[in-house]
């Protein structure tokens, strides 16, 4: 180490695990390296963030009030450290520039086939209707998203695990300095020999799993046993300190599960859980008899809520949109609920999602999210084995044409809206929500969240709210 720097200089470092980069119409910025956080700077701000190099020295009494304020800002939220001058960044951290629109995380369908045969698989992946990519297609796209600067992957399917070639993929993520931040299992392929592989790459990766309900999950799922499958699997990963999450969909016979399976859940150490009713595509399409109308779903998630408060808020919980949880930060929400102003429509995104992630299914489509995979709104979007993953980003592109949508444009384009009196709160809703119901219309309605508003269940929700002293009257 060095000496002490003199009086009136200093000098700084980005911490370990963040780096500077910038890209396409946003040029400055520091992001984290292993979990998706990415803050942009003015060009200014930026100057002074470029200074902590290690090398480069501040002279503080120089300064301004303001700028002081800025490297305290950013030395309190871990972002730079004090340092004696004699220390350097790593080549990771230094900037670099991607001539590409910024995307923070892709959520990536690697395979398109399962080893289960779930009944309400929207994309048909007991019969591999998306088929599976070959490894040289993997590589193809793996790359695109390395020169993009798409540095978080969610690996998902089908069964993301059920390709051979699984830590051979792995390997190339990991070998690009990118990490692959979640993966999505039915859970049985999670054995001890699997974590073994994952602690040995020091992964660091949570995993998601799909429980269908105690009592349920073996007939959702189509395998005796798949049960006490994933309840083992995630019994391992709670041993070994492995962060879990778990998605439930519910039909008519399991919708009176969800305390049950929640508690159960908690038990295992998952920190979070979204519960949500099957929709009628794919596999879903032939069961009608079991299907869950929305009225019999909300009022299955007004029964339970009570319940959820009496159990101690045992994870961080989300109901299909209509009731959140954020136990953490110990935050009550809708996700329903936008609350937008009128003024602002003209800014406000259809889905802010689309602004840091995008999902890439099987057979290579880039899509705003998984749930429009399989539909016809499909065939409207870009192919990125066909067309350049930068010109798919591009601002003139197709892709970025129908993700950069307002709501103003969705006002214009259903007049009927303009006037409604729950205009600011809905602002149209889920794209994916509603090109189910329309299906090649990306700016149709959502009539789930217009029925949450018009047909009195929020006013229902809010009022049993107010009633268990969990929302102020």
């Amino acid at each position: 180490m060095g000496m002490n720097p003199p009086d009136g200089i200093r000098y700084y470092i980005l911490s370990p695990g963040y780096a500077l980069r910038g890209w396409k119409l946003l040029p400055y910025a520091i992001q984290a390296l292993y979990f998706a956080r990415t803050e942009f700077l003015l060009e200014p701000a930026f100057r002074l963030l470029s200074a902590c190099d290690g090398k480069t020295p501040v002279m503080w009494n120089e300064l301004t009030e303001e700028q002081k304020n800025q490297y305290d800002h950013w030395e309190k939220n871990y972002f730079i450290r004090r340092t004696d001058g004699s220390e350097r960044l790593s080549p990771a951290q230094e900037y670099r520039f991607f001539n590409a629109r910024f995307k923070e995380y892709v959520q990536w369908s690697i395979t398109g086939r399962c080893n289960y045969k779930c009944r309400h698989c929207f994309m048909s992946a007991p019969h591999a209707a998306q088929g599976e990519p070959s490894f040289a297609q993997l590589m193809t796209m793996l790359d695109a998203f390395e020169r993009c600067g798409v540095r978080n992957i969610h690996l998902t399917g089908g069964e993301p695990m059920f390709r051979r070639d699984f830590w051979d993929l792995v390997d190339a993520i990991h070998e690009r300095g990118l990490s692959i931040v979640t993966l999505y299992s039915n859970g049985l392929l999670i054995t001890d020999h699997f974590l073994d592989e994952m602690e040995k790459r020091h992964m660091g990766s949570s995993i998601q799993f799909s429980f269908d309900g105690v009592g349920h999950h073996d007939w959702m799922r189509g395998v005796r046993g798949a049960e006490k499958i994933v309840l083992d699997a995630l019994k391992r990963c709670q041993d070994r300190r492995i962060p879990t999450s778990v998605s439930m969909v519910i039909c008519r016979e399991s919708a009176g599960s969800i305390r049950e399976s929640v508690n159960l859940m908690a038990s295992l150490g998952v920190r979070s859980m979204k519960v949500g009713k099957a929709n009628p595509l794919g596999e879903w399409k032939n069961e009608p008899e079991h299907f869950l109308t929305q009225e019999e779903e909300y009022e299955a998630f007004l029964e339970y809520i009570p319940h959820y408060f009496e159990d101690g808020k045992p994870l961080t919980l989300g109901l299909d949109g209509f009731f959140n949880y954020d136990v953490p930060r110990e935050k009550l929400s809708s996700w329903f609920e936008k609350d937008v102003e009128e003024a602002h429509f003209g800014k406000a995104l259809m889905c802010s999602h689309v602004r840091r992630g995008m999902y890439v299914s099987p057979t290579g489509n880039v899509l705003p999210c998984m749930s429009m995979v399989g539909g016809p709104i499909e065939d409207q979007f870009p192919n990125m084995l066909e067309t350049p993953l930068e010109d798919i980003l591009d601002r003139k592109s197709a892709y970025m044409d129908i993700t950069g949508f307002h709501v103003s444009d969705f006002m214009e384009h259903n007049p009927e809206c303009r006037t409604c009196e729950y205009r600011s709160g809905c602002c149209g809703g889920c794209r994916a929500i509603a090109v189910r119901d329309h299906p090649t219309d990306y700016l149709s309605k959502d009539l789930d969240v217009c029925r949450y508003f018009r047909d009195g269940w929020k006013a229902r929700k809010d009022d049993l709210l107010r009633s268990i002293g969990q929302l102020e009257s």
